[in-house]
């Protein structure tokens, strides 16, 4: 101890002329001390900064509860919402195979295999009741030569525009699109209920109704939707707003359709746009 408190002069000269600039007498102990305390301020520093500034979280600092509460509320409903989005997806998917009548595979009905057609032997001999069968058939005629859509009196115009693309079934253009400004509102063309309102990517957002008489008819491209599912609408009530919403869409219009009985119909025929 009394040699680490033995004073020691350190002096600074000058290289060139030898003059002593300036020099001070210093102590092993003291020189330790200094060493130290110029270490805690150092440490205490570092703590604050830490303490009070964002670099906590780079030290595995605890977050505080309620906002570890909200990331996971939050990582929850986006997990949710991914669900129902895919399911939505697979829903409007399988519905466009049904009314494009393409095949799809049913997640709930398995057929079992059945070995009784193996030893059947068909018989097309007529009897008297296939007779009456077919004579009843006959008078009443095919739903083609009564029309698909002839109990029907008066169509609303769900748009009024200009056709920029007629129907065209072998082209796979099932409906007419109908150029016309972009704040236009589309209205339902008859009374029924709004069965889908969703978003395809190739199709925007989509809106579908179900009339009487198992007429169905879409409406495709809008910017955004009015209606929900199982609402009730009139012929003429907004369902939407014309948009340019779909991978399938270069300009503001409607691509509207009409099915029945999953058999497409030109809406040319029925609806003056």
């Amino acid at each position: 101890m009394e040699r680490m408190r033995e004073k020691h002069k350190l002096t600074f000269i000058d290289d060139v002329t030898y003059l002593e600039k300036w020099s001070f007498k210093v102590s092993a102990l003291g020189l330790w001390t200094l060493l130290g305390l110029y270490t805690i301020v150092i440490l205490v520093l570092m703590f604050l900064i830490i303490r009070y500034t964002g670099l906590s979280g780079l030290f595995g600092q605890n977050v505080p509860t309620d906002t570890q509460s909200q990331v996971e509320e939050t990582s929850r409903q986006l997990d949710s919402l991914s669900q129902r989005t895919s399911s939505t997806q697979k829903y409007l998917d399988d519905l466009q195979k049904i009314l494009t009548d393409a095949p799809f595979n049913d997640s709930v009905y398995r057929p079992k295999a059945d070995t009784s057609s193996q030893s059947y032997v068909p018989d097309f001999s007529k009897v008297k009741e296939d007779s009456i069968l077919r004579k009843k058939v006959e008078s009443q005629g095919t739903p083609e030569e009564a029309g698909p859509i002839a109990n029907y009196d008066f169509f609303f115009p769900p748009v009024s525009g200009t056709v920029s693309k007629s129907w065209n079934p072998s082209k796979n253009h099932f409906g007419v699109d109908v150029v016309t400004s972009s704040d236009e509102a589309v209205k339902s063309c008859l009374d029924g209920t709004v069965i889908i309102t969703g978003w395809l990517a190739s199709e925007g957002n989509i809106i579908i109704v179900q009339h009487s008489n198992e007429l169905i008819s879409v409406y495709k491209h809008c910017s955004f939707v009015i209606k929900r599912e199982g609402e009730q609408v009139q012929a003429g009530d907004p369902l939407g707003i014309v948009g340019n919403s779909g991978e399938n869409s270069s300009g503001p219009h409607l691509h509207f359709e009409l099915w029945k009985r999953g058999k497409v119909i030109n809406p040319e025929e029925f609806i003056s746009f």
